[in-house]
């Protein structure tokens, strides 16, 4: 009986040092898992950087589209215009002398 005792515990002892399957499936859910996970926070953090460059992005673009309304709104100014008329191109109003500067 004490022999067959021993035989049992050494059975029972080599069962416990392997892996077992259960053991294995559970690493290996482990490994896909951490391999899922690292593959969506590197999606998120693209999709940051993204939306960063869009955001620096639209403020340049209002940015310029500010000043370019500002550009407008002189353009649309009958002084402005007039100013604009006589440098650039030399015009005179009738009944003035025109000279160049």
């Amino acid at each position: 009986m004490a022999q067959e005792q021993r035989r049992r515990r050494k059975v029972r002892r080599r069962k416990k040092t392997g892996t077992s399957l259960y053991k294995k499936i559970i690493i290996a859910i482990l490994i896909f898992g951490g391999i899922f996970i690292l593959n969506r926070l590197y999606l998120l953090w693209e999709i940051h950087r993204d939306m960063q460059v869009t955001i620096q992005q639209e403020q340049e673009l209002t940015e310029e589209n500010h000043e370019l309304t500002d550009k407008k709104s002189k353009l649309i100014d009958p002084d402005e215009l007039i100013n604009r008329a006589r440098k650039q191109f030399g015009l005179v109003k009738p009944g003035e002398i025109p000279y160049k500067q």
